[in-house]
């Protein structure tokens, strides 16, 4: 008789996974390091029990928004998509938080390939470039934010 394994579902229901795995997969894609990752968990964990923060899950995509003042927030991005996925996250995310009445959203990278995301989007996004010590070297730092 033939061995049969079960099928794996693979993107059948990209909702089911959790924000918590989506943050985790993404931590381990970026670190690379086990122990920075569970202590970036931990952090996080942390920081949601702040009535200040909430994550909002969009399809394959987690942000972390963080109100700094009244009307403002810092936005931290945890995704599995694909660019044009991660894009329209964005323009969803957008709508929720004017819809809760926030006026300027910011977020930081030191990734340039969110620049293209964020061209991709079609929202008048300020982008700023400096540079910033990520780990033991200075690299190019992108700050992007948005007035609604």
């Amino acid at each position: 008789m033939e061995n049969i394994t079960p099928q794996q579902n693979v993107d059948v229901a990209p909702q089911q996974n959790n924000a918590f795995q989506i943050i985790e997969n993404a931590m381990r894609r970026e670190l690379k390091d086990e122990k920075m990752v569970q202590s970036g968990m931990a952090g996080l964990a942390s920081m949601v029990k702040s009535p200040k923060n909430k994550l909002v899950n969009l399809g394959k995509t987690v942000f972390l928004v963080m109100v700094k003042n009244p009307g403002e927030v810092e936005v931290h991005t945890f995704s599995e998509e694909s660019p044009q996925g991660l894009a329209n996250n964005f323009v969803k995310l957008t709508q929720y938080l004017k819809n809760i009445g926030v006026k300027k959203a910011r977020t930081y990278s030191d990734d340039a390939r969110f620049k293209k995301i964020a061209e991709m989007t079609g929202l008048p996004i300020e982008i700023k470039q400096s540079t910033g010590m990520i780990g033991k070297e200075m690299r190019p730092v992108y700050e992007y934010s948005m007035e609604f």
